[in-house]
């Protein structure tokens, strides 16, 4: 599969929106209410999201239209737009590395300082991981390949301090 810059481009400024979005806790509305905004100029009128509550009860008269629209896929944190939620190598990589609501800010900072070293990175990872799993699943329960993680380190006597870990279990 080979992928054109401008698509790499396209996807580098989703995974930043994607991510910020996922550091900030804010989701996609799913609705949306047309309101006027008063400009040096005159009235504009402007989409603005908003939640089901409020448009399910069409309230002081406002048009309201519904964004997610059912049997199209939907990313629930950038709506339509469904490029990284589908990446699969992206997917792991967010699922082994973003395990904790903070994670996401040291995230949005990589992202923020390279889109397209960060995208290139992180799928790399991602589809090692992805790897990593296919080859444990084929060979079986048994048998453990080496981990990046520090296994070695939760068995006495083994990294480091091992003299020490030895003399406390005798």
């Amino acid at each position: 599969m080979t992928i054109s810059s401008r698509d790499e481009i396209e996807v580098g400024q989703a995974l930043r929106r994607y991510v910020s979005a996922r550091a900030h806790g804010r989701t996609h509305p799913e609705y949306a209410r047309l309101t006027s905004i008063s400009a040096a100029g005159g009235d504009l009128a402007a989409w603005v999201g908003t939640s089901e509550v409020e448009a399910r009860g069409r309230c002081d008269g406002r048009d309201f239209y519904q964004v997610r629209r059912p049997g199209l896929p939907w990313c629930q944190w950038l709506g339509l737009d469904t490029c990284i939620a589908g990446d699969h190598a992206l997917q792991a990589f967010f699922e082994l590395h973003a395990t904790e609501p903070h994670h996401w800010q040291r995230l949005l900072h990589e992202v923020s300082r390279g889109k397209g070293k960060a995208l290139r990175e992180w799928r790399q990872r991602g589809r090692q991981a992805i790897t990593h799993l296919t080859r444990q699943a084929e060979i079986g329960p048994d048998v453990r390949l080496p981990s990046d993680l520090a296994d070695e380190f939760a068995v006495p006597g083994k990294g480091m301090r091992s003299l020490r870990k030895s003399f406390d279990v005798v």
